[in-house]
């Protein structure tokens, strides 16, 4: 079991923070779940500076925080924003969960002023292409009194699986104008085995990277996670032969290209 532990900071005023996160199965407080998001109870054990444990016969719990969005998605590394909890008392935190076949499993704790910031979340087993995480936060105010569970997002994350060495090569080219880019994406096989039903997988190192249309493929963008999936004519790509894709996007100012791609989950070379 493996516990991974960034500590919280802030960037831009104490609107965004790392949090403390907690990866692996049953790292996290669990808590049984009623539909559709469990409701938990604060713990101790986190950072979340609260009074008595057992809040006064007058207190109220804070209002529902508001279902987080997703800002966007880098490869397990999530950024997520929700709108503020309201109490009386003050917040003391908030904490992100994840809903986990009924049990909530506690996967970030972020300071009271903070409703923006970073989660990772655990990648898929090896042998599995991507798995869904449905996340939701809850708040905690000072007197301990826990919030109703906002509602819930589902997050894609898929398989971070290591390099083949000769499996594939990306080469990503983008020609940018004023707010607007057209670009195109070569992929090689250099392995020894057809790739079939492909899918191409990788995000946009710029919030404001958008794509509009494209061609020989099937694209969707969620967040920044851009997905280009393979037309019935051009699913297969044998050794040794390359397919070219392309876009045409926007952008507001920056246009850098992905830190990486996936390709049926494989992370391809780079030319």
């Amino acid at each position: 079991m493996r516990v991974t532990t960034w500590l919280a900071g802030w960037a831009g005023g104490g609107a965004t923070a790392v949090a403390l996160l907690f990866l692996g199965a049953g790292t996290a407080t669990a808590a049984p779940a009623p539909a559709p998001s469990p409701a938990p109870s604060a713990s101790p054990a986190f950072p979340c500076r609260t009074g008595p444990q057992t809040p006064a016969p007058s207190s109220t719990p804070p209002t529902a925080p508001g279902t987080p969005t997703v800002v966007n998605v880098t490869l397990n590394q999530v950024h997520l924003s929700w709108a503020a909890s309201v109490d009386p008392h003050g917040i003391a935190c908030y904490y992100v969960y994840e809903n986990r076949n009924g049990t909530a499993v506690r996967v970030a704790t972020f300071q009271p002023a903070v409703t923006e910031g970073r989660v990772y979340l655990s990648f898929p087993p090896s042998h599995v292409a991507s798995e869904v995480h449905h996340l939701y936060v809850v708040a905690v105010d000072t007197k301990g009194e826990v919030s109703a569970p906002s509602a819930t997002v589902d997050v894609t994350i898929y398989n971070d699986l290591p390099p083949v060495p000769g499996s594939c090569e990306v080469t990503y080219t983008s020609w940018p104008w004023s707010a607007g880019m057209s670009t195109n994406i070569r992929i090689t096989n250099t392995g020894s085995a057809t790739f079939t039903d492909w899918r191409l997988a990788f995000a946009f190192a710029d919030p404001g990277q958008r794509v509009t249309s494209g061609w020989s493929a099937t694209w969707s963008q969620t967040a920044s996670a851009v997905t280009a999936v393979a037309q019935p004519w051009n699913k297969d790509l044998a050794p040794g032969q390359s397919l070219l894709v392309g876009f045409q996007g926007t952008h507001t100012g920056a246009n850098p290209p992905p830190g990486a791609f996936l390709f049926n989950g494989i992370a391809c070379a780079r030319s």
